[in-house]
């Protein structure tokens, strides 16, 4: 949940187009993609509806996706209202499509929500000009073997995610938005 915001404020605060709205972008973007999904799994644990903060079982995924597309989409409305930048609009579309998808792969298969949670801000920064291909694949790797090494996902599910967070991302910033 730490690279939402760090992405959103690279793709605000980097951007050269003039916006005097930098930090009501921002705080939007901060939360609709980190502060109500946090606050919703420490509920949702709270409340034993889901084990641990991972939500490592497959079925306790699904609220935490639902409620989380909803926040994504709301959070891309506001923007779309206030006219952020197309990136940052395309990033915010792409947490709210992509989580929809996940939340649809989930019912029936275990995809690496994390290796997805980074792949697609990375190929949103590198499609906003951001390029350091050794610290953005390190990142991937670091990720993808840790989450192969704990069990929490197989190989399969960890290289899935990573193509399906790229790809999607990719064609929806790509196409949507610039």
């Amino acid at each position: 949940m730490m690279v939402a915001p760090v992405a959103f404020a690279i793709l605000v605060y980097t951007d050269t187009a003039k916006n005097d709205n930098h930090h009501l972008t921002f705080f939007i973007t901060f939360l609709f993609s980190t502060a109500f999904s946090i606050i919703t799994v420490l509920y949702l644990k709270s409340q034993k509806k889901i084990s641990d903060l991972d939500a490592s079982i497959r079925e306790q995924r699904i609220q935490p996706l639902v409620l989380g597309t909803i926040y994504h989409a709301i959070g891309f409305i506001l923007l779309r209202i206030l006219d952020a930048t197309p990136i940052v609009q395309g990033l915010m579309f792409c947490y709210a499509f992509n989580t929809a998808i996940v939340w649809i792969i989930t019912r029936r298969w275990k995809i690496s929500i994390h290796a997805i949670g980074l792949a697609g801000p990375i190929m949103a920064l590198w499609l906003h000009g951001f390029y350091f291909p050794i610290t953005m694949i390190f990142s991937l790797v670091l990720v993808s073997v840790s989450r192969v090494i704990i069990k929490a996902h197989s190989p399969l599910e960890v290289i899935s995610g990573i193509i399906l967070g790229t790809g999607l991302t990719f064609f929806e910033i790509q196409f949507l938005f610039l």
